[in-house]
């Protein structure tokens, strides 16, 4: 009984995937190219595709929370932003960090992978909603990221910067970079940080996403204190964020008791780590 139960909850995760993917192509080459069609504006063409995809992830996390797979609904989680632009940071716990925060603000520009804008679904959608790209990781992509983010930013828009630049690793934090808190700074805008959780760990980083928790999984978004850049130091900022998100973690998980070894044999297949 156990193993069917855990074969149906791998085979509705599935399904999840193929509705985002699904929903995906629908959006990056029918409905966004016609919202762009339909406005003159180059700001508001970006607006009408950002919203449009931020209704979707809405219905992607209900379709998730309805299956019992991961426990957050977008319509009673969302908190207060700030006026104007600002630059909102994160921990990474899980794969839809992105989509559960757009889902909640749709109008939440993203610091996303360079190999991510080469695709041929995600890619699309990314460049149709002026997301930005992070760059091959040479010795120029740094300052590329960093006007492309004071450019949005100076239009108005909130951009979302993972500083940990990749998932976080299982219960733990990654080291932070402080090209969020030089981004902010410049633009002279004040960051909000934003922690999550998910529990237990699901949808981690080198992970497949068919090694899934025996049960639903609880995930959370708070705002934190909201951190004014103007004339602070930005490296000074990086290091206190990182030490306020480390001990939200280490406090979080520590409550929390890790996976039966049991448990661990069955989800979690040899060499996924």
């Amino acid at each position: 009984m156990r193993l069917l139960k855990h074969i149906l909850r791998v085979l509705l995760t599935g399904s999840a995937f193929v509705i985002f993917f699904t929903g995906g192509a629908l959006l990056a080459w029918l409905r966004l190219p016609l919202a762009r069609l339909l406005r003159r504006d180059p700001m508001e063409k970006n607006r009408a595709c950002l919203d449009k995809v931020g209704a979707d992830f809405v219905f992607f996390h209900n379709y998730m929370r309805v299956l019992g797979l991961i426990d957050f609904d977008p319509r009673t989680s969302r908190f207060a932003i700030p006026d104007g632009p600002f630059v909102m940071v994160a921990n990474h716990p899980s794969l839809i960090d992105m989509t559960a925060l757009q889902s909640m603000h749709h109008r939440l520009l993203v610091v996303a992978k360079h190999a991510m804008f080469k695709s041929p679904l995600v890619g699309r959608l990314l460049k149709a909603c002026w997301h930005i790209d992070a760059g091959s990781g040479d010795i120029f992509s740094g300052g590329a990221v960093i006007r492309a983010a004071e450019e949005r930013l100076a239009a108005g828009f909130p951009v979302l910067i993972f500083p940990e630049g990749t998932r976080s690793p299982e219960r733990g934090l990654g080291r932070f970079r402080q090209g969020a808190f030089d981004v902010a700074a410049r633009a002279k805008v004040p960051i909000l940080p934003v922690f999550i959780t998910m529990d237990p760990p699901t949808l981690m980083r080198g992970v497949p996403w068919y090694v899934i928790p025996p049960h639903t999984a609880t995930m959370r978004v708070s705002a934190l204190p909201l951190i004014d850049t103007a004339g602070a130091d930005p490296a000074v900022l990086c290091q206190q964020t990182e030490e306020r998100f480390r001990t939200l973690v280490q406090d979080f998980y520590s409550t929390r008791p890790a996976q039966p070894a049991d448990q661990q044999k069955v989800l979690r297949p040899t060499g996924t780590g």
